[in-house]
Formats: structure tokens, C-alpha cells, sequence
């Protein structure tokens, strides 16, 4: 009897996560970015912000209806992606996030509903026909705008949009917590992953919005806003320099201050892919935007401020695509690299990708001009009293 003995010196595995997983981390963090925003008028009550706080919404909703078509096309059998919603696993991430993208968007939509609510009835009021009746429905029934039914909505605002800055936050968290459980991708394998991916989401969320705003947003007499973008612009500056340091504590202890697979993935990461990561993501992507932004005098160059912003958004997405493909070019076992080069048709392709950037685009191209995203909101008031009505009414006819 013959023995044929096969000595196996290297197995080469594929890369299980593909083009769209960066894709779907980072239309999640615009989404939470995004909502976070317009918190900051509806919860915070900060009225500089009011121009872009219902457009905030718009992309917090649209863009995370858009994001999980990512997994969908990742899981191939779209009848998948609510398994875990039946087959419950508390300690997993996947299981968590399966919820989150169930209740988030809804939860954005009701606070929507309420934000947009003064809108809608002054649309009901201007339309006619299956319009003034779709404007009434969303309106609730009501079509009234006063200074009660404005505090009722600024109240419930308010309300929903305290119950969703922890929603936002754990609706991205997550997908850095399902990275940095996985013990077998040195990369991820950090307490930071979380930190990061939050952080980072937030610089790209507030470069996006202010394109959108710059696209979109004009005061009554047609001009840009540049008193509320020069406040994100200076957002934006720090939130990058918070980015910056979370990251170098990440690398540098890593670098010196780790042993074994975690210090070569550094190394990897440095040596081998030194000028997407160093020079394209943190210089270009990160410390050149930051500059433009926290100087008054590079960031009144409007032209460079607004291409610094865009500059931004792709380094974002860039951090995503080298931490997801950049932690599973390590390999668990043997020698040597794996290498990924994504196809440009096809499954998981990046024709894939450019389909769910114009699908997103799609959607809020009809969201903006379905919704009164520029109506003058008003700003709630207390009701006041008849003796003081009539005496206001009294004094401003003894002025005229």
C-alpha cells in the first residue's frame, strides 16, 4: 500500500468582509452624526443651528435606511438579516444591532413627525386635494398653529430627541464593538474600536453636513449661512483633533508598547500601507482639514473651507476601509499577507457601493422636496393670557 503524504505549508483564506462593510460602518456614523446635529437645536435649544436641523434629520433617516442594504447584499440571502431578530444572542453585537436598525429610523421618523408637524399644517392649509389630505394625516389631524400646539411639538421634540442621542450613539457604537470582540483581528481587538468609530463618525457627519448646508441652506435674501457654517467649521476642527489623539494612543501604544501580532499589525499598517494611512488618511484626510478649520483666516477661503469638508468625508471612509480590510489582511494563521482587490461589477463590487451612494441620494432628493425642511419653524412661545393680548394690543395702537 502506497502513502501519499501532502505537506500543507500555507492555507490562503478570502476576505469575508468586503467593499460594503465599510460602506455600511460609515453611512451608520453619518446617520448618528447627523442626528447628534440636529439635537443640538432640539434638545439643547442652541437656534444657531435651526437651519440645518430638519435637513439633520432628513440624512440621519435617509442615509440609515440606505445603510443596511449594505449587509443585505453582504449576506447574499436577504431573508437572513432578521434571523437574529427571532434568534436571540445577548451577548453578540449582531443580535444588538438588528434591533437598533429596527427601532432607530423609527424613532427618528416619529421625532420627524413632530419637527416637521407646524410644516405639514401649513402646507395642509396651502394645498388641495390627496395633498392637503396627506399633509392633514401627517400633521396628525391637526392643522392649527399656535403657540400651544408649537410648545406641544417643541415638547415632544424634545422628548424623542433625548431618547435618541443614546440611540444614535449605540446605533454606530455597535458596529465598533462587533470589530473589537473579535479576538482573532488584532486590529480590532481594543477597548478603543467603539471610541474610535464614534469619534470618527462625528467628523465625517459634521463635514457632510456642511455640504449639505452649503448646498442647500440660504437665508430669506438667497445668501449662504456662513455665521452657522463657521460654527461647524469650528465643530468640525476640534472634533478632528479629538480624533487625532484617540488615534495616537491607539497606534502608539500598539507600537511600543505591545508584543506579538498586535505590534506587526502597527507595523503593517505604517510600513506597508504608510502612504494610505499616514499621508491620505491622517495628513490629508484629518490634519489638513483640521488646519482649514480652526484658522479664521484658511477657513474664510470659502472655496477651500468647502473642499476641505468633502476631503474630509473621503478620509473618513478611507479610516473605514483600512481598518475592516486593512485588520483581515493579517492573517489568523501561517505566513505571509493577504491582499484584497475589490471587483468593479458584480456582488459586493463597487458599482455596489456607487448604487447605495445613489440610491441614498435618491431618497433624499425626494425626502427634501416631499418634507418642509425650509419652512420657517416656529419657535414655541408661551400662550398668552386675554389681559395681556388686549393690553399689548392697546400699547402698540397708543404707539402707532
Amino acid at each position: 500500500m502506497n502513502f501519499h503524504i501532502i505537506e500543507i505549508i500555507n492555507i490562503v483564506h478570502e476576505i469575508d468582509w468586503s467593499l460594503v462593510i465599510p460602506q455600511y460602518f460609515f453611512f451608520t456614523g453619518i446617520s448618528a452624526a447627523a442626528f447628534l446635529i440636529s439635537a443640538l437645536t432640539y434638545v439643547f435649544g442652541m437656534e444657531e443651528y435651526r437651519p440645518i436641523a430638519k435637513l439633520s434629520l432628513i440624512v440621519a433617516l435617509t442615509v440609515l435606511i440606505a445603510a443596511p442594504l449594505n449587509l443585505i447584499a453582504d449576506l447574499a440571502q436577504p431573508g437572513r438579516f432578521y434571523s437574529l431578530f427571532y434568534h436571540r444572542h445577548i451577548t453578540s453585537p449582531m443580535s444588538w444591532g438588528v434591533y437598533l436598525l429596527t427601532s432607530y429610523p423609527l424613532l427618528i421618523a416619529l421625532e420627524g413627525i413632530f419637527a416637521f408637524r407646524a410644516g405639514f399644517a401649513k402646507r395642509a392649509q396651502q394645498t388641495t386635494g390627496w395633498q392637503q389630505k396627506l399633509y392633514r394625516w401627517l400633521a396628525l389631524g391637526n392643522t392649527d398653529i399656535t403657540p400651544q400646539t408649537n410648545a406641544r411639538d417643541h415638547r415632544w421634540s424634545l422628548i424623542l430627541g433625548s431618547l435618541g442621542i443614546p440611540a444614535a450613539i449605540a446605533v454606530h457604537g455597535y458596529t465598533g464593538y462587533i470589530l473589537g470582540v473579535v479576538r482573532a483581528r488584532p486590529l480590532w481587538h481594543t477597548p478603543l474600536t467603539p471610541i474610535i468609530f464614534l469619534v470618527s463618525a462625528m467628523v465625517s457627519g459634521i463635514a457632510f453636513m456642511i455640504i449639505i448646508a452649503w448646498l442647500l441652506v440660504r437665508d430669506k435674501n438667497g445668501n449662504l449661512r456662513w455665521d452657522m457654517m463657521d460654527k461647524l467649521g469650528v465643530m468640525l476642527g476640534w472634533t478632528i483633533i479629538t480624533d487625532l489623539t484617540i488615534r495616537l494612543f491607539w497606534y502608539s501604544i500598539g507600537f511600543f508598547y505591545s508584543y506579538g501580532s498586535y505590534r506587526d499589525v502597527v507595523t503593517f499598517l505604517f510600513r506597508d500601507h504608510f502612504v494610505e494611512t499616514v499621508i491620505i488618511e491622517l495628513g490629508v484626510g484629518l490634519v489638513l482639514p483640521a488646519t482649514v478649520a480652526l484658522i479664521p483666516a484658511l477657513r474664510r477661503i470659502r472655496p477651500l473651507f468647502i473642499l476641505s469638508s468633502f476631503i474630509t468625508v473621503a478620509g473618513v471612509w478611507l479610516f473605514r476601509w483600512n481598518t475592516v480590510i486593512g485588520g483581515q489582511e493579517i492573517p489568523k494563521t501561517g505566513a505571509g499577507f493577504y491582499h484584497y482587490t475589490p471587483q468593479f461589477w458584480g456582488g459586493k463590487s463597487i458599482m455596489e457601493v456607487v448604487s447605495n451612494w445613489a440610491f441614498w441620494l435618491f431618497l433624499f432628493i425626494i425626502f427634501t422636496w416631499f418634507l418642509p425642511w425650509n419652512d420657517d419653524a416656529p419657535v414655541p412661545d408661551e400662550p398668552v393670557s386675554e389681559p395681556e393680548s388686549a393690553q399689548k394690543a392697546v400699547l402698540s395702537g397708543g404707539v402707532q
